[in-house]
């Protein structure tokens, strides 16, 4: 969890040691996110502006089609237009791992 969150909801901010955290998406599949064809999404604007606004100074510059959720260098990889719940709580996971190596 972000410690700006934390610190809104008085939650102790625990980190993993760097041993046991994840790789990220895009290191994990570092072939798989970018060589397919792209086809790009329209994402809500509403969701789009909420993204933007959370990861500032990032901003998302492209949202294409991919088998797997990514995020990587401004483009957004979503696996389709209309986002079920588990994919809006993985999509706001990724952007939380980014946020806490800003």
């Amino acid at each position: 969890m972000h410690p700006r969150y934390a610190a809104i909801f008085g939650i102790e901010n625990l980190e993993l040691n760097q041993h046991f955290r994840p790789q990220s998406i895009v290191e994990q599949f570092p072939d798989q996110t970018m060589t397919a064809p792209q086809v790009t999404l329209e994402l809500n604007q509403k969701l789009l502006a909420d993204l933007n606004r959370a990861i500032a100074p990032e901003q998302i510059k492209h949202v294409v089609q991919s088998d797997t959720l990514a995020w990587h260098k401004g483009q957004l990889s979503l696996p389709n237009q209309q986002l079920s719940a588990d994919n809006k709580r993985a999509l706001w996971a990724l952007m939380s791992i980014h946020l806490d190596n800003l």
